[in-house]
């Protein structure tokens, strides 16, 4: 039997420089427009680096033993590999671990900024930020262990020129799913926000499962690589909109009412 827990450094990979100027290229806008004024709060940047050193210990530590625990249960309980239509079903779960454990995670660092930044009852807008952080550094430093990977097997340009697109899909793929990380965390903290954390967590998870079911179809032949990046962009794009949404939604629930107008000015 394998090791349960993974090492966390197994999710970071030999450090490349190339690969944090992109992860911090591909994550430090989503968090300036989401983040609004309180991005000059020191606050929102620790935030930031705790969902970054969060990433490898949740995967290594959390998603890892529960995945394989799953693998080892439908092993024990299948006579044989499992065809495709059964792949459909029992990938669920483990799809699903990766939603909730990860988006568990970007949640509680957002609260846990929150209360040790002492804002106790946050304005919607200042929850909103705080998820946008761990987010964003949960995010990047996923990305920067992809990229560290890609750079480690050797990529350069002459892969582009043999293999065309699919040569720089690495890249796309985290372009694509920063920002999902960083809008699901939005979501789930706006829950937070308006005192209704299960609901837009569970969604955030949801979201998240439904970006990784990606893999099982690629996996049974029903997507090729350029489905499911197309796939990935579809929701990503989908919970980012959400997350804009819910951000300008919660700046106008933070506005102070404006003075009703006297019985002389009314028309």
């Amino acid at each position: 039997m394998d090791k349960l827990f993974a090492n966390p450094l197994a999710f970071i990979g030999s450090p490349d420089r190339r690969s944090l100027l992109m992860a911090l290229a591909f994550s430090l806008p989503w968090l300036l427009l989401l983040a609004g004024r309180l991005r000059r709060r020191l606050w929102l940047w620790v935030a930031m680096a705790a969902g970054a050193v969060a990433f490898p210990v949740s995967i290594a530590w959390v998603q890892v033993p529960v995945q394989q625990g799953l693998n080892y249960f439908w092993q024990a309980l299948l006579p044989g590999p499992p065809g495709a239509p059964l792949i459909y079903a029992i990938a669920i779960p483990s799809i699903a671990v990766s939603g909730l454990v990860q988006e568990a995670t970007k949640f509680a660092l957002a609260v846990l900024a929150l209360r040790l930044a002492g804002v106790r009852r946050a304005a919607v807008s200042t929850a909103v930020a705080a998820g946008v952080a761990t987010g964003a550094g949960y995010g990047g430093m996923e990305a920067f262990w992809v990229f560290n990977t890609i750079w480690s097997m050797g990529w350069n340009w002459g892969v582009v020129q043999l293999a065309g697109l699919a040569g720089l899909l690495g890249f796309a793929e985290r372009f694509i799913t920063v920002p999902f990380h960083i809008g699901a965390a939005a979501i789930s903290a706006y829950g937070y926000g308006v005192r209704r954390p299960w609901r837009f967590w569970l969604l955030a998870s949801g979201l998240h499962a439904l970006l990784n079911y990606s893999a099982i179809l690629v996996q049974t032949g029903a997507f090729n690589s350029l489905g499911a990046e197309a796939w990935a962009f579809f929701i990503s794009a989908l919970t980012v909109a959400a997350a804009l949404r819910l951000r300008s939604g919660a700046s106008s629930a933070d506005a102070p009412a404006s003075p009703a107008a006297s019985p002389a000015t009314q028309s």
